[in-house]
């Protein structure tokens, strides 16, 4: 996670994936090549360590591009990088140990529901929404254990909720206020024209 959004951010949804996950941990920094934690993952001979980042050279589980006989006997660790889409990119540039890592991807089933940020295409999720769908494509192809995934975005509506009726509430200063523009009113954003899913 950068360091921004663990320090700032009020509606993070990585820290309410790892408050839903108990096997999960969040590691943040901005730049990880001398993070210890990260580097002890990597170093681990149990660990297949693998990066969720999209790319042209990037493994698509929902396709079957990754399959469980790649682990051997291994422990499937999956680091995925939480931030803004431009932070996001910062990390991965100047975290040069997650260069030589193998990058799997999946492909989005559904639309994002984050409807109090705007996302630079539909196709684009917030965290929370990716780590979703990402555990149901490596379930399709026998990489995780059945789990309800569909219960993460219980509590993901329920801040979303909690987050709208602040903002019209005039007594809560530190919110915004006003209404939120639904999703489909909102001007569409570009990021190097290129689809992230974080």
């Amino acid at each position: 996670m950068h360091s921004m959004e663990f320090k700032r951010e009020k509606a993070a949804t990585g820290k309410l994936s790892h408050a839903c996950l108990p096997n999960s941990e969040i590691i943040w920094e901005e730049n990880f090549t001398q993070n210890k934690r990260v580097n002890a993952l990597l170093a681990d001979p149990n660990n297949y360590v693998v990066l969720l980042y999209p790319g042209d050279h990037a493994l698509n589980v929902s396709k079957g591009e990754f399959l469980p006989e790649a682990l051997g006997d291994r422990q499937l660790v999956v680091l995925l990088l939480d931030g803004t889409w431009a932070c996001a990119k910062k990390m991965l540039k100047l975290s040069t140990n997650l260069h030589h890592l193998p990058r799997l991807m999946f492909t989005p089933t559904a639309q994002s529901q984050f409807h109090i940020k705007q996302q630079p295409d539909p196709m684009c999720l917030s965290t929370i929404e990716s780590i979703m769908q990402f555990l149901d494509a490596l379930t399709e192809h026998g990489l995780e254990e059945k789990g309800e995934w569909q219960g993460l975005m219980k509590p993901f509506m329920a801040m979303q909720q909690y987050q709208i009726e602040a903002s019209l509430d005039p007594s809560r200063k530190s919110y915004r206020s006003g209404t939120y523009s639904k999703p489909e009113e909102r001007v569409p954003l570009r990021v190097n024209n290129r689809k992230l899913f974080f």
